[in-house]
């Protein structure tokens, strides 16, 4: 009896000895984060590709690292850091990509193929649509009006001098606030570390020399075409921040009201070369207020297409250091142009990393299908009265990679 017990404890003490070695043996899958992920893709370039991986709750940390890159060889080179990945690539190819994941100790991973072929159509490198052409009141407003007109009949018409073409027909915009609104049939890619477009203007040539009435700079908006619709909407505009946007005389939501004259208001004149010294009435929310005379050889100063008799804009104002040209005059002006990120700036040449939300934050858009340039800059300039210098003035807009891939000329701004 005693040996039965005997063996009977024994078989019990290592059943249990056992069974708690099974329960200390560490389990493979304890620390191993499931993360699923397609395998392969296919797209053309110039198309923006979302790469959607499994969520791996609110403390995952992700990490997308391009293990092959067939155009300059550099691997291993990291390309994203959120859970999906917006990818965009300008030269065919097979792209190699490996996503990690960790969340505490667990770690999981996950490789992906994009296979890009090459775009089927053929690419116009230039502006080839128009969505809006609102010009602020100012000497050149209706250059570009015929009577009879209807604002789209007039928007044709300001395509056909900047479609697909880097030598455009520069653009008058007006007074501030004055816009175009203008899109590519493409994605522009953005290409970290590089500059992406290029916007035309006016001339600026020399631009370290001082010139009379040179070109005024012209902020500028992107978007991209994320719900793929084929139209820029309210909320994708981002604001490319340039040179300027930190000076300490850049001011922020200034606005400028214009007011047109009625149809029974006399006009003023005193003078063989100006039909009417109070022709436009102007205020701002500095407390300032004018008129801008016209001449009596220039058309209409207000928009002749606009129904409303006052019209309103708000936004950046910056300072380009107005100074008359001639001691005693006012009627030429110089002024500094600002450095990058504006249209008619120095540098023309754009890096679409400029690009923040209405925080500030950084954009991080994957590319841009849609411009916006604006006037911003209002200036006291006497007889001259544009309040701005000549007003800011657009001729188009190239893609820089494209331009590139095609081996096409870059025109000088």
């Amino acid at each position: 009896m005693k040996k039965n017990v005997t063996h009977f404890l024994l078989f019990a003490f290592a059943f249990a000895f056992v069974g708690c070695s099974s329960d200390d043996k560490p389990d493979e899958n304890a620390n191993k984060i499931e993360v699923t992920l397609q395998e392969k893709y296919e797209t053309p370039t110039f198309t923006v590709l979302d790469i959607t991986a499994s969520d791996a709750g609110t403390n995952a940390v992700y990490e997308w690292i391009m293990t092959k890159n067939p155009v300059d060889q550099v691997t291993d080179s990291i390309v994203g850091n959120t859970k999906d990945l917006r990818f965009t690539a300008i030269y065919a190819g097979s792209y190699e990509f490996t996503l990690n994941v960790t969340s505490g100790e667990k770690k999981g991973t996950k490789n992906t193929t994009v296979t890009v072929i090459n775009e089927t159509a053929d690419y116009n490198p230039y502006i080839t649509k128009i969505f809006d052409f609102d010009p602020a009141p100012g000497m050149f407003a209706n250059d570009l009006f015929k009577d009879g007109n209807s604002k789209e009949d007039l928007m044709k018409t300001v395509l056909g001098r900047i479609d697909k073409t880097s030598v455009g027909y520069p653009l008058d915009l007006g007074g501030f606030g004055g816009s175009i609104i203008v899109g590519f049939d493409h994605t522009v890619v953005n290409i970290p570390g590089a500059s992406d477009f290029r916007v035309y203007g006016g001339d600026i040539s020399n631009p370290t020399v001082p010139k009379a009435n040179p070109s005024a700079p012209g902020l500028i908006f992107v978007a991209y075409d994320k719900n793929k619709n084929g139209k820029p909407d309210e909320d994708e505009w981002y604001e490319i921040i340039g040179s300027q946007h930190a000076k300490s005389n850049t001011v922020k939501n200034f606005k400028v009201t214009y007011r047109k004259k009625g149809a029974n208001e006399p006009l003023v004149t005193a003078s063989a070369l100006f039909l009417d010294y109070e022709h436009v009435y102007c205020e701002n929310n500095q407390g300032e207020s004018f008129y801008l005379a016209r001449p009596r050889a220039k058309k209409e100063f207000y928009p002749l297409w606009k129904t409303q008799t006052e019209v309103s804009y708000e936004g950046t104002r910056l300072d380009v250091d107005f100074e008359t040209a001639r001691p005693g005059q006012t009627t030429l002006w110089n002024s500094t142009l600002p450095e990058w990120g504006y249209v008619n700036a120095v540098n023309p040449d754009i890096d679409i990393d400029w690009a923040v939300d209405k925080n500030g934050n950084k954009a991080n858009l994957p590319g841009i299908d849609f411009i916006k340039v604006v006037n911003c800059v209002s200036e006291p300039m006497g007889l001259c009265q544009q309040q701005s210098s000549m007003a800011a003035t657009f001729a188009g807009a190239g893609d820089l990679h494209l331009l590139k891939k095609y081996n096409l000329k870059k025109a000088k701004n």
